[in-house]
């Protein structure tokens, strides 16, 4: 079950907007989902994280009414799986209600108040897991990415998997769905990106190319160029369902200081903080995509075996946890157009393995 089920276009003479699809909803209420209960219950909970916003002057897609009914149908959807969740409030104007009464503290935090749902949902996935992805800390659901500054990263509830950014959340992104054994394509990159702010009533071309503006934000001329490529491969490959490519991924930062980190028994801080380029392929298949400019092998100018050392070490930890590393030199991206003829020779054999 995706958001898109949940939604509909509704057409006039000169326009169009989207609405929630009240007749799609209220089935769901009483009928299980075809596509699986556990789905629908995640994509649920995701469109209310999305469409309730801190900003009570923010409308979003639904209404009151509209958010209430969801929030009815998620209960009963939850029922069904034989998972009893509650839920501080019971429409758009309670939540608005609910922050006032505690300040707008942390506890409002929609993310946080669906934890424990999440949690349970988790629980009983793994007792009937088909080959969804599983990341370098377990399960693969929070993915911080396209970051234009670096985002400083606390966990506030580690068993329900709920993180803070704590500072630069406003200059990455931030995707917290589940990623299944289909891997993420641009189209469920896509499907995400057009609830974000701002994004609702734009033409889909005008979407797609604020989404790659706003990954290509992120990167310096050779990674664009990296990026660009990709993205014309996956046009000429039908977009949707090509693996998105998701750009300066902290998949595992670490939030804390080394010289803390050290003094714990559980190890060093990683040595990777990011990844330069993720795509999460079908079949559970992850690769990872790395620019290597002079600050991989040198200091000062000079060749420094040790950061060598470093990344390479790095490299065999994490293929031995399931990723495929491939890594381009600097040199590679002197000569764009000879660049682009790599790359693009490049993603065809990737996409075709």
């Amino acid at each position: 079950m995706l958001q898109d089920h949940f939604v509909e276009t509704v057409q006039r003479d000169h326009y169009s907007y989207t609405r929630l699809n009240r007749a799609v909803i209220n089935e769901l209420r009483t009928t299980p989902s075809a596509g699986g209960d556990e789905e629908a219950a995640h994509a649920l909970i995701d469109l209310l994280i999305d469409d309730l916003p801190q900003d009570p002057q923010h409308e979003g897609l639904m209404d009151n009414s509209d958010t209430g009914a969801v929030i009815r149908c998620l209960k009963a959807v939850l029922r069904r799986l034989g998972i009893e969740f509650e839920i501080p409030f019971h429409d758009k104007q309670g939540y608005h209600s609910f922050r006032m009464e505690h300040n707008n503290d942390f506890s409002t935090d929609l993310t946080r108040i669906f934890a424990p749902g999440r949690a349970a949902l988790e629980r009983r996935e793994r007792t009937t897991f088909t080959g969804g992805l599983r990341g370098l800390r377990g399960e693969l659901r929070n993915l911080i990415f396209a970051a234009t500054q670096k985002p400083e990263i606390v966990w506030r509830d580690v068993a329900g998997g709920v993180i803070e950014i704590t500072r630069n959340k406003a200059y990455c992104l931030l995707y917290d769905r589940p990623v299944r054994a289909e891997g993420l394509t641009w189209g469920e990159l896509g499907k995400w990106w057009r609830l974000q702010d701002g994004m609702y009533g734009m033409p889909q071309d005008a979407r797609s190319q604020a989404l790659l503006t706003r990954l290509r934000s992120s990167l310096n001329t050779p990674e664009q160029l990296l990026l660009d490529s990709y993205w014309e491969c996956s046009i000429e490959r039908g977009f949707d369902d090509c693996p998105a490519l998701l750009p300066l991924v902290y998949l595992h930062y670490d939030p804390l200081a080394q010289h803390q980190r050290n003094q714990r028994l559980e190890g060093r801080v990683l040595t990777r903080q990011r990844m330069d380029f993720l795509m999460l392929a079908p079949g559970g298949r992850r690769y990872i995509l790395e620019l290597d400019g002079k600050e991989h092998y040198s200091r000062d100018g000079k060749a420094a075996p040790d950061l060598y050392a470093d990344m390479v070490r790095e490299d065999r930890r994490i293929r031995l946890q399931g990723y495929e590393v491939y890594r381009f030199g600097g040199a590679e991206f002197v000569d764009p157009q000879a660049a682009k003829i790599m790359l693009q020779a490049f993603f065809d054999q990737l996409l075709t393995t």
